[in-house]
């Protein structure tokens, strides 16, 4: 009987262990997403109007755990659209090719829409929401990223590495 009892243990252990999130990104701390809650916040009343109401919709589907079927994209043009820009009121500030050339530093701004190249998965192309720089010199920045695909995973806010920007959209 302990040998049932010890096995049956196990397998539900190791179905525990299955459930849990292999992307550890997902797992923050509380002082980290406090913080960067804070700085979404600080980014949401400093931004232009349009720049913040994108950022306070974002902020509400983050807190909502919204899910929208489909990729980055899809999460950041439910965003935009929930804010009130529909596609006839985005603004292409800075287009270019995956490959480059790649935006300066100075044209992102809190609310923009960009595309850029992922270096902390796979160097892929992504979209996500800018917030601010959180390291200028290093450009870092935080950003509210969506996974997509099949997941079912709401967006968070992460920091990335924004040296290879190639697309802002801007609502207007």
């Amino acid at each position: 009987m302990k040998i049932i009892i010890s096995v049956f243990l196990c397998l539900v252990g190791i179905k525990s262990f299955a459930s849990y999130p292999t992307d550890f990104d997902y797992i923050e701390n509380i002082e980290t997403t406090q913080n960067f809650q804070q700085i979404l916040t600080q980014a949401e009343l400093t931004a232009s109007v349009e720049g913040g109401k994108v950022l306070q919709t974002a902020g509400t589907m983050i807190d909502d755990k919204a899910i929208v079927v489909g990729s980055c994209w899809d999460y950041i043009d439910a965003v935009y659209t929930r804010a009130g820009y529909q596609s006839d009121q985005r603004l292409t500030v800075f287009e270019s090719k995956l490959p480059g050339p790649y935006v300066q530093d100075d044209l992102i701004q809190a609310g923009d829409w960009l595309y850029f190249i992922n270096h902390s998965f796979g160097n892929v192309e992504h979209s996500a929401l800018f917030i601010a720089w959180t390291d200028v010199a290093n450009r870092q920045a935080l950003m509210v990223s969506y996974a997509g695909g099949d997941q079912s995973i709401p967006a968070r806010l992460k920091i990335y590495d924004l040296s290879n920007v190639y697309n802002i959209i801007r609502p207007h």
